[in-house]
């Protein structure tokens, strides 16, 4: 600090400005009774001596002066501090009430807009930290940019769909979602809809584009939503509604067709007309057959919501390998899990029942299951050839089949039974075989 800048900070203070004019006053006043004096409007004498007397009581009016402004000086510094913690944000701090008198009032509405300040910056850093959550937690990819489309913030899940689970703020967004064609087409035109991302499980998403200011320059906020599942449901859904009216009109047909055969074939029988016997007995059986193949699709059709309870392991898997040989890998699960187990059991019949059908040594059937802190995770794994690609697409298709005689419903309805569980069921070509994984949520 230069010495010019130091006498200006001195001036600032009353106390030298008061010590200051005092002085200033005082060499007015000697230079009036030097004036005085000399054109005789008043004895040289006296004015020498009133001069003499002045300037030894300055040194007394300056310490005085000092004296009477010492304790505003002291309210004066400690709401300057108080003024400054407000500055550097700090709110938790006031001036000392001991040393405050005449300016008391104004420290107290200080300090009440300090307490103020106090409280709206918790609730703005409140409300931050609920939407930092909010948006770090948001399973759709979530990206904001600037006026130059330049990524400002992006979650976690638009981080493993775009960059490999790494941040990319900062990045241009167009070289990001180039993969793919449709996002880059909606990202440059800058439209919502419903568009495919192949390289994804979930291949179905939907892109919302809300556009805002903020800080005078313009802002845009992709949320990328995953609909695949949605649509699945829904498309389910409407297959187990036709099916529901499907299975009412035939069993309403199959019914008395099957009373009509019966009462043909004891009249036929009666008469000992064999071959009119035969033909009654035919459509009894043909109409046996089809109810059976249409109580399969009246289940998948019906299936109830799972009644979830504690899942018994051991009796699980003894019930298993009392239908079908497999290898149990590993250990069973420790921690408590929850599911419907009737339905469980289903899936996994269904699964086992298409492994020992590939053609796989039941030996080499294998089925492990992997904990994590959220997920219980069963892998089932074959040798039977795996699926070709077409197949591997549309296995899980309701109505789709390669079997002979198969009805295409028993993946879909596995697929079903652990939707409703909160789970997904994926399938996919492993080692000479086929590996079907499925999980089920902490609960």
């Amino acid at each position: 600090m230069s010495r010019r800048q130091r006498w200006l900070q001195a001036l600032q203070q009353p106390v030298v400005r008061l010590n200051l004019a005092l002085l200033l006053g005082l060499l007015g006043l000697t230079v009036l009774l030097g004036l005085a004096a000399q054109w005789q409007w008043l004895n040289p004498a006296l004015a020498q001596t009133l001069l003499v007397a002045l300037w030894l009581l300055l040194p007394l009016l300056m310490l005085l002066v000092r004296w009477q402004l010492q304790p505003l000086t002291r309210e004066l510094t400690a709401l300057n501090l108080h003024a400054q913690n407000l500055q550097d944000g700090s709110f938790n701090t006031g001036a000392n009430p001991q040393q405050l008198r005449l300016l008391k009032p104004l420290a107290a509405q200080l300090q009440q807009m300090s307490e103020q300040l106090r409280l709206q910056r918790n609730s703005l850093y409140q409300r931050e930290l609920l939407l930092d959550t909010l948006v770090q937690s948001n399973p759709g990819p979530l990206i904001l940019t600037d006026d130059r489309e330049r990524v400002l913030l992006c979650n976690p899940a638009a981080r493993q769909l775009l960059y490999g689970g790494k941040d990319f703020s900062g990045m241009a967004l167009a070289p990001l979602v180039s993969p793919w064609p449709e996002l880059a087409a909606a990202v440059k035109a800058g439209r919502s809809g419903l568009m495919r991302l192949n390289q994804q499980g979930e291949s179905v998403w939907h892109l919302a584009l809300s556009q805002f200011h903020l800080h005078n320059q313009q802002h845009r906020l992709y949320v990328l939503k995953p609909l695949s599942r949605e649509i699945a449901r829904e498309e389910l859904n409407a297959w187990k509604s036709l099916l529901r009216v499907i299975s009412h009109e035939l069993n309403n047909t199959l019914a008395p067709l099957s009373s009509l055969a019966f009462s043909g074939k004891v009249v036929a029988e009666r008469q000992q007309q064999t071959e009119l016997s035969d033909i009654f007995n035919t459509i009894s059986e043909r109409c046996q057959s089809l109810n059976q193949f249409l109580q399969a699709y009246i289940q998948f059709a019906k299936l109830p919501p799972p009644t979830l309870a504690p899942l018994n392991f051991v009796k699980l898997i003894n019930e298993l390998q009392d239908q079908y040989e497999f290898e149990l890998m590993g250990e069973l699960p420790r921690r408590p899990w929850q599911a419907d187990q009737a339905q469980l059991s289903q899936l996994l019949v269904n699964l086992l029942k298409n492994a020992h059908e590939s053609g796989s040594p039941p030996e080499q059937i294998s089925l492990t299951l992997h904990e994590t802190a959220e997920r219980l995770i069963f892998e089932l794994r074959d040798q039977g050839g795996g699926m070709a690609e077409a197949q591997l697409q549309q296995a899980l298709t309701p109505f789709y089949t390669t079997k002979t005689g198969g009805s295409g419903i028993g993946l879909t309805l596995c697929r079903d039974i652990i939707q409703a569980h909160g789970g997904d069921l994926q399938l996919q070509n492993s080692a000479g075989g086929l590996l079907v994984r499925f999980s089920l949520p902490a609960i």
